[in-house]
């Protein structure tokens, strides 16, 4: 017997079962396929996450999570409390998203994705579970993390992360980043759970196999001169938890019937702090690529890919260059093999390139939850691009501009949001009739494709 649905969802991750829920919610039959096996573990978790939670009703969700927390950072100098973040139980949390896509009305299949058996732009997947069950859907949701193997993977230097609980008890509530010769670590303090530490170094810094190497290598960064003895009597519990942290283009290009969501699309080093965001938000961007898909295949398929290149493969490129960023602050590590790979990758180009002048493009946007193509305006204060200026299409203020051949002034008494809309243009030089000289200067609006 073979199971027909929608779309199915391989891996119950935050970034699948969120995207599973997102899905059930928009009326799909949506099938999720997940081990449920987690280990305990502690993670930060951000405020975006958290008000991201909260929008989409997911608030409960929270429960598995701490109330924000300072951080206290020895990084570049600095020693200091910075910012602050949420400590999230991550088995308690991923359950917790399991449950509310079941409650959307998804399906779930304690399994793994076997095989996949064919893939068809036009006619879908037809998997095989572990379980021996095939199953038969339009689209496929690849959300194994770092599971997802492709031939076209791009990465930087890998990072090991090895983590453990302390059969100490845990002190004050809250959390500490610092930074060593050997890489850096996190410890979390969690009274309600214990005291978790998470060291991260090179891939190929670990000499040996199997639990033992890991105690080793922990033993080993723990014992730096740098941290003064102050983790010498730390003795944890087994077992030890390594994983691969380093960043991944997992799949540069989209390759349908197959979307990648989260690590699968592209795996984010620790050290950003936004892995959770970026399960969270890469699963939000798939639905409106799923819906126009399933409505139109063919039109669907091109908008989709556009898509997928501007939000995933730029994520990639723009956490790359933040990290190397970050690890350039701390200037007096540089000369130690685990820095000097990662301040001179990928290159020297700015994480936020500078923009000069206004142009327009055109560019896939989420309208409605549907994928469209729209004008997008790029301006020196806007280098990410507008596509709406107060629930407007920039096409449509594109008469007034200055630049316009058939350019014309507002009309004297505008609706609310075309008010402030010519607000907005106005604040960046692009009204017809500012008086601004200097505005008038960044005027000279081109349209590229």
């Amino acid at each position: 017997m073979v199971t027909c649905i929608d779309v199915a969802v391989a891996g119950g991750g935050p970034a699948g079962a969120f995207t599973a829920r997102e899905l059930a919610c928009a009326g799909l039959s949506v099938l999720l396929i997940d081990p449920a096996t987690r280990r305990p573990r502690l993670e930060g978790l951000g405020e975006r996450v958290a008000q991201l939670l909260i929008a989409k009703g997911l608030g409960n969700a929270l429960g598995a999570a701490s109330d924000p927390l300072p951080r206290h950072v020895t990084w570049a100098g600095l020693t200091g409390t910075a910012n602050g973040e949420r400590l999230v139980r991550r088995h308690v949390f991923d359950e917790a998203l399991r449950r509310a896509a079941i409650e959307a009305g998804a399906q779930t299949r304690q399994a793994r994705l076997g095989r996949i058996l064919s893939s068809d732009e036009q006619q879908g997947v037809v998997l095989k579970l572990t379980t021996g069950e095939e199953i038969r859907a339009r689209l496929l949701i690849d959300a194994r993390g770092r599971q997802t193997s492709t031939a076209q993977r791009l990465k930087g230097p890998q990072t090991l992360a090895i983590a453990g609980l302390a059969t100490q008890a845990a002190g004050a509530a809250g959390t500490h980043v610092e930074a060593t010769p050997e890489g850096w670590l996190w410890v979390a303090e969690d009274p309600g759970f214990g005291r978790w530490l998470q060291i991260s170094v090179g891939a190929d810094d670990l000499v040996g196999a199997g639990q033992a190497a890991l105690r080793e290598r922990m033993a080993r960064f723990l014992s730096q001169d740098q941290l003064a003895g102050r983790f010498s009597d730390l003795v944890f519990q087994d077992p030890l938890i390594a994983r691969s942290a380093g960043l991944v283009l997992a799949a540069p290009r989209l390759k349908l019937p197959v979307i990648p969501v989260g690590d699968a699309a592209v795996a984010i080093d620790p050290l950003s702090g936004h892995g959770l965001f970026w399960a969270l938000s890469s699963a939000l961007s798939a639905v409106p690529s799923v819906l126009t898909v399933l409505e139109n295949v063919e039109k669907g398929s091109h908008l989709a890919t556009r898509f997928y290149r501007d939000r995933v493969v730029e994520t990639f490129w723009r956490q790359a260059r933040t990290g190397r960023d970050f690890y350039r602050l701390e200037t007096g590590l540089s000369g130690n093999p685990f820095w000097a790979e990662r301040v001179s990758w990928p290159d020297d180009e700015p994480s936020h390139p500078t923009v000069f002048e206004t142009s327009l493009h055109k560019r896939v946007v989420v309208e409605s939850n549907r994928l469209v193509e729209r004008d997008v305006l790029v301006t020196p204060q806007d280098p990410g691009g507008v596509a709406y200026v107060a629930g407007i299409p920039v096409g449509d203020l594109k008469p007034f501009f200055p630049s316009s051949a058939l350019a014309q002034p507002p009309p004297g008494a505008p609706s609310p949001a075309l008010k402030a809309a010519f607000g907005w243009l106005e604040s960046r030089g692009l009204l017809h009739g500012s008086l601004s000289r200097t505005k008038q200067q960044q005027t000279k609006t081109r349209e590229t494709a």
